[in-house]
């Protein structure tokens, strides 16, 4: 079994190389860092956090509500009969149940809307990467912001970066750089070296 994996993995590597060995062109781009400089993003983003304080304004006022009937409980336990403190205490155990779905539910209803927001943003970005590689004539594009790569020569490999953000509207100017006379020394940014 071992030996087939083995020949299996040989037969994968050797096929990959003979395909990456073509005269092919490919361009890089940092997807997720290009989608949050979009505007849309930002708006989106924005959109969200409105939408999460307003649940989360909700899920205060309950939490507040569940200490408040519980400290009443508390105080007045002793004095109960057992059959009203068994009572207090269910419906202590429902109102936190509930509010424990309720922040699922709204887990759930964040994460929906984020996706709601984000499908057309990343469906443009998505067809402007497709217009700059067809003009460019370029094969295939690489997503450098997955790490998926081990190496890029950039001497054979086109940064649609400039490209994509000019044709977005993006004007991007890199944090973190650090420079010697023309040499870039520190750079944080995959597509800018």
């Amino acid at each position: 079994m071992k030996k087939l994996k083995l020949l299996l993995a040989v037969a994968f590597a050797c096929t990959f190389l003979s395909l990456t060995a073509q005269e092919g062109m490919f361009g890089y781009i940092d997807f997720n860092s290009t989608l949050k400089l979009m505007p849309e993003y930002m708006e989106a983003e924005l959109n969200l956090q409105k939408i999460q304080s307003d649940y989360r304004e909700e899920i205060e006022r309950s939490k507040r509500e569940f200490e408040r009937k519980y400290i009443e409980f508390m105080l007045d336990q002793n004095s109960l009969s057992a059959s009203v403190v068994a009572k207090r205490q269910k419906e202590l155990q429902l109102l936190m149940d509930n509010n424990a779905q309720f922040r699922d539910k709204v887990q759930s209803e964040l994460e929906a809307k984020r996706d709601e927001l984000l499908v057309p943003i990343k469906k443009k970005l998505i067809e402007t990467v497709s217009e700059v590689c067809m003009e460019q004539n370029l094969d295939y594009v690489i997503d450098t912001g997955k790490g998926t790569y081990l190496f890029i020569n950039q001497n054979k490999g086109v940064d649609l970066s400039d490209n994509v953000y000019k044709r977005l509207g993006i004007v991007y100017q890199p944090e973190n750089t650090i420079t010697e006379g023309e040499q870039t020394v520190i750079n944080n940014d995959n597509n800018k070296r």
